[in-house]
């Protein structure tokens, strides 16, 4: 009888411990996905692309990165420039639309995941693994550019 009380009170612990950690809230919020934990992207690259919608060269590389976001290996997500002031997530969901943009755009501020600072200009793309930065990139980018960083970095 004592082993079967001992046995029950560690699968309360197990179980107990097991739901504290499942009910914690994901600290990633995005304009066009549901919420993440940034712990599910370890062991991706995660190519942050900050961008503007008054930016031409942003503009144009939203394809390459709608491409290379489906690697398996990658993680794209978008911040647009404006949202560390005041810009409206209708907004920014707005011209996501308008611009065909089919990676994650974080609604989180950036500053408080990886304890970036704001850029001085867009494109600016960060490319981060396991919680650190790899690599800070701030000229615009084709497909092929972006292809040749994953081999690198991988």
């Amino acid at each position: 009888m004592y082993y079967l009380k001992k046995f029950q009170m560690r699968i309360l612990v197990i179980l107990s411990l097991f739901f504290l950690t499942s009910c914690e809230r994901p600290d990633l919020e995005f304009t066009n996905s549901q919420p993440k934990h940034s712990y599910m992207l370890n062991d991706q690259l995660i190519f942050l692309n900050f961008w503007a919608d008054w930016c031409a060269p942003c503009i144009k590389e939203f394809p390459y990165f709608n491409e290379l976001d489906k690697n398996p290996n990658v993680t794209v997500i978008g911040f647009h420039f404006d949202q560390f002031d005041v810009l409206e997530d209708e907004v920014v969901e707005g011209f996501i639309k308008k611009f065909n943009i089919q990676f994650l755009n974080l609604k989180t501020d950036p500053r408080d995941i990886w304890g970036v600072d704001i850029p001085n200009s867009v494109p600016t793309i960060l490319i981060i693994k396991n919680n650190s930065i790899l690599k800070t990139i701030t000229t615009p980018q084709t497909l092929e550019t972006l292809e040749s960083l994953v081999q690198d970095l991988s």
